[in-house]
């Protein structure tokens, strides 16, 4: 268990910081007491960290935040929101930030489909999920990734039998209208990869047109000590991407085992194709050419498509316990597998198939962590969601509040302060396969994600955290926050930029999988990752001259578009991307008047729209000359007035539009309207709606404009 397991009243923070200060103690001695020197860069971070007291006072001793202009409309604006943000916080202990998280009801459909997979249905969740699910199909009769985007066939296809499943009849209007569409767009013998498989257990499709996943995957050994050469040829499942990786172990047992599950239901009316003419069988999403490591990787799947089943017993069942012993191993102690939803799904499917019991504590942990995912919207139904993300939104509301001139060192807003220290993770996860010799610090996204820390997040809190000051009587603070700086440097890649999770999971190999139908099994550097790096390591005043931050700038320089944009991983797009770098190239000092940094200025004000707003729709992935259009949202715009500004732009009318343009659509009681999707979880393939983005980086880019006005620099 680690300490961010435990909610601690406010009266134990004491005690709290006490344990946090023995596990780093401990952390510390492990470290100390390994046989192999600790690397190199490590024992550099050491040194950069020396002087990590000064920064912090440093930083305490710059000027307050404007709380006053002479623009009364922006001040009106500012103070509603400051107090609509603060009313936002979660109930009843009003200690963090925990906004709803929109995606798709495929889930939903999922859920349902996994209550009667695993035989236990509880028909009151069945019936709210159907109707949040009915809710989220269109005018068209199809289901979406994304509002107002186009028809997505895998999940349409999986909401359809779900309902099915739960009692809706064929011949109802929405059935009916859903059926044609699915009909029209060629059928169940084209939905993807995953869905195929899920279909595949409750024998709605062949296996034999599903991809190899087999369990010997985890059998695959990581071989660190082979030349760069040979080991960027060889693969293991640390060379996916973990949040492939922690749903990949599962679906290999499920595939080995082949469990099939009988419903009332089935779905023929979906196939376009008679029974005796559906041809089974899987394509490669790639063309790496026969003579490539790609091809021959593809060859490989083949051949152990052809012949998987004279697998050995012996091997089989090995394979088999060792999958079952790594998916328990990676369980948190909350009965979460890596904070999101689908590996949770898979695993419960997965462990009676390795001989775990339906009422073991893990399982109906589980069953309980899946909860907690779920909220009730009365008559619109029941929501799954991907995941929760109480970090991520407590870090982003308490740097909005400081940049407004919110005070966070006030007695009221230590426990948002003190909340997020206690979610530091002081245990190794799987980051730590590639990197042995960092000591573990992060911040994980969820309330529970013990495993997968992130980088983006670390690297947020570490912001918020400096704002909450260090006062006398909270030395474990000062500790707590080197040990964060110093995985987040320690994390830094080869290339020079920050990857979400992990280092080096970035194999070109791992493209050519038959399984990548959605070609997102790698976690590479990224230019927003890295910039909000930047953003914080320049806020505790590191400068370009620092290695890790000219190696980070080095990085985006070579990632920049030649529109000069930079493509945004984690939100939608360019925008994004393109503010996230502006931001953390200010704030490590570089000049902003280099011709690469005026591209990307340039680009931004050519993006925005007539009435001084910005938008992108989702859709730009997929059609770049897409970038930087579509309806205009208050995220978008924060963020496009913030990069704007981090290029020293706040004294231009274009900047000002912006600016007016959130003043004017603010809501009476706060707020935005935001219904289009601006987070991603993997491009193309799932976006996020954060109910709290229009929240807290609408009132941040009109905080920092008012203090920049009032002639404060930036902290």
């Amino acid at each position: 268990m680690r300490l961010g397991f435990l909610l601690f009243p406010r009266d134990t923070y004491s005690r709290a910081e006490g344990i946090t200060l023995a596990r780093h103690s401990q952390t510390l001695h492990r470290d100390l007491n390994r046989k192999r020197p600790r690397h190199r860069t490590l024992r550099e971070i050491d040194r950069d960290l020396e002087k990590l007291e000064v920064m912090l006072q440093e930083f305490g001793g710059k000027p307050a935040r404007a709380t006053k202009s002479n623009n009364r409309a922006l001040d009106d604006v500012i103070n509603i929101q400051i107090k609509r943000l603060l009313n936002l916080r979660e109930k009843p202990h009003n200690e963090y930030w925990n906004a709803e998280l929109d995606s798709t009801a495929g889930l939903g459909a999922q859920y349902i489909l996994m209550m009667h997979f695993l035989e236990r249905v509880d028909e009151t969740k069945q019936r709210r999920i159907a109707d949040y699910t009915r809710n989220w199909q269109t005018e068209e009769g199809f289901w979406t990734i994304h509002q107002g985007g186009p028809g997505h066939l895998s999940y349409t296809i999986t909401c359809y039998f779900a309902l099915k499943v739960a009692g809706d009849s064929p011949a109802a209007p929405h059935m009916v209208k859903a059926r044609e569409w699915i009909l029209a767009n060629g059928g169940a013998m084209r939905v993807g990869v995953e869905t195929r498989f899920l279909l595949a257990l409750f024998g709605q499709f062949d296996w034999a047109g599903v991809p190899p996943i087999p369990p010997w995957l985890v059998l695959l050994p990581y071989l660190p000590q082979l030349p760069d050469l040979l080991e960027r040829k060889t693969v293991s499942i640390y060379d996916l991407s973990y949040w492939c990786r922690i749903s990949l172990v599962p679906m290999s047992v499920l595939y080995e085992t082949r469990p099939l599950k009988k419903l009332h239901v089935d779905i023929d009316e979906l196939f376009v194709e008679p029974t005796e003419q559906r041809v089974w069988d899987y394509e490669s999403y790639t063309d790496p050419g026969i003579i490539s490591l790609g091809g021959l990787i593809q060859l490989g799947a083949k051949f152990v498509k052809r012949f998987e089943g004279t697998i050995g017993s012996v091997i089989r069942k090995i394979a088999l316990r060792k999958a079952k012993d790594w998916i328990l191993n990676h369980q948190d102690d909350s009965g979460d597998w890596g904070g999101i939803y689908p590996p949770m799904m898979y695993n419960l499917m997965a462990l009676p198939q390795v001989g775990v019991a339906k009422d073991d504590p893990r399982v109906l942990k589980t069953w309980q962590a899946l909860d907690r995912f779920m909220i009730d919207h009365g008559e619109r139904g029941l929501h799954v969601q991907a995941c929760v993300s109480p970090v991520w939104d407590t870090a982003w509301s308490l740097v909005a509040l400081a940049e407004a001139g919110h005070d966070l060192r006030k007695p009221e807003m230590q426990r948002h302060v003190d909340w997020l220290y206690s979610r530091q993770i002081f245990r190794e996860g799987d980051w730590a396969i590639k990197n042995p010799d960092a000591i573990p610090g992060g911040w994980c996204f969820q309330f529970y994600n013990d495993f997968y820390p992130d980088l983006d997040d670390s690297a947020v809190v570490l912001m918020a955290l400096l704002w909450g000051g260090f006062r006398k009587g909270k030395c474990m603070r000062t500790e707590q926050v080197r040990i964060g700086l110093e995985w987040l440097l320690a994390m830094q890649n080869r290339d020079g930029g920050w990857s979400a999770f992990e280092n080096s999971v970035n194999k070109d190999i791992v493209n050519h999988i038959p399984f990548n139908d959605l070609d997102n099994m790698l976690d590479p550097s990224t230019a927003d990752v890295t910039g909000h790096v930047l953003e914080t390591l320049g806020h505790f005043g590191f400068t370009r001259s620092f290695k890790p931050v000219a190696r980070g700038i080095v990085f985006l320089k070579k990632l920049q578009e030649a529109n000069g944009s930079w493509w945004g991983r984690w939100g939608v797009n360019y925008i994004y991307g393109t503010h996230g770098v502006l931001c953390g190239l200010a704030q490590v000092g570089e000049d902003m008047s280099q011709p690469f940094v005026r591209k990307a200025v340039d680009w931004l004000y050519s993006v925005q729209q007539d009435d001084g707003a910005w938008g992108e729709d989702c859709e730009s992935y997929r059609h770049k000359e897409l970038a930087g259009k579509g309806e205009a949202t208050p995220s978008q715009t924060a963020w496009a007035v913030l990069g704007l500004m981090a290029a020293g732009e706040v004294d231009d009318p274009r900047v000002e539009k912006g600016i007016q343009w959130l003043i004017k659509n603010q809501l009476p009681g706060g707020g935005w309207r935001e219904d289009k999707f601006t987070g991603t979880g993997f491009p193309n393939a799932f976006y996020l709606n954060y109910h709290f983005y229009r929240e807290y980086f609408p009132l941040m880019a009109l905080a920092r404009y008012r203090n920049l006005k009032c002639g404060l620099p930036t902290v």
